[in-house]
């Protein structure tokens, strides 16, 4: 199948639409300038999200999720496990930041896609982002973990009809189309693989969908 030929389309907002990596690096930096040989940025938050999985659950809301993985992560990496420094943490990494492509993409992509935008924010963190963006009602899912977000992205994904856009990795058993925005890609072309489509931003999946209907337009 095409891009083009999925009704609807489920956006995975974190990584999609809004950037809060930067904040968590920014947040870990007191324990990474502790560390005589840090780990990269990747690396860190590859070691976070892999915490964040591990050890979250749907009853935790995000400020919890985030003080726990803090303190895991301090106990991973061979520093002192501080619940007080955790807490403080957990307050400076917030909703994060739209990527400047989020607004115009989705005003583009309502046009061709019913719209599902999943979040583990709850309503009102993602109602400070959402002034920007403007979904309707019907189109977003503010779920308020990170666990019942990535439950609901898993149900969604089981329908065939829909294309899936993530920053992460596609739910086991995904019966979507999966396509990945990775942002540390930029600059390099857009590949597909293993029935994956792969993009370097918003814009660069737009300019995707775009060639798609050129092509069905020809």
């Amino acid at each position: 199948m095409q891009l083009t030929d999925y009704p609807r389309l489920c956006i995975a907002a974190h990584g999609v639409l809004m950037d809060r990596d930067t904040t968590i690096i920014e947040g870990l930096s007191p324990l990474l300038a502790q560390m005589r040989d840090p780990p990269t940025p990747d690396r860190v938050l590859t070691d976070y999200f892999r915490a964040l999985h591990a050890l979250t659950d749907a009853d935790m809301n995000t400020v919890s999720a985030h003080c726990i993985v803090y303190c895991a992560l301090a106990s991973q990496w061979g520093l002192e496990s501080d619940w007080q420094a955790g807490i403080a943490f957990a307050g400076t990494v917030d909703a994060g930041t739209l990527y400047e492509d989020a607004p115009g993409a989705i005003h583009y992509l309502r046009k061709f896609y019913r719209l599902t935008v999943v979040s583990s924010l709850d309503e009102r963190e993602f109602a400070a982002l959402d002034k920007r963006i403007g979904l309707a009602a019907h189109e977003r899912l503010a779920s308020g973990s990170f666990v019942a977000a990535r439950a609901a992205i898993h149900d969604i994904a089981a329908d065939p009809d829909v294309l899936l856009l993530s920053a992460g990795p596609a739910p086991v058993s995904c019966g979507a189309g999966y396509c990945r925005i990775d942002r540390s890609r930029r600059g390099t072309a857009p590949a597909k693989a293993d029935s994956v489509w792969q993009f370097a931003s918003l814009s660069d999946f737009i300019r995707g969908h775009q060639l798609a209907l050129r092509r069905e337009i020809l």
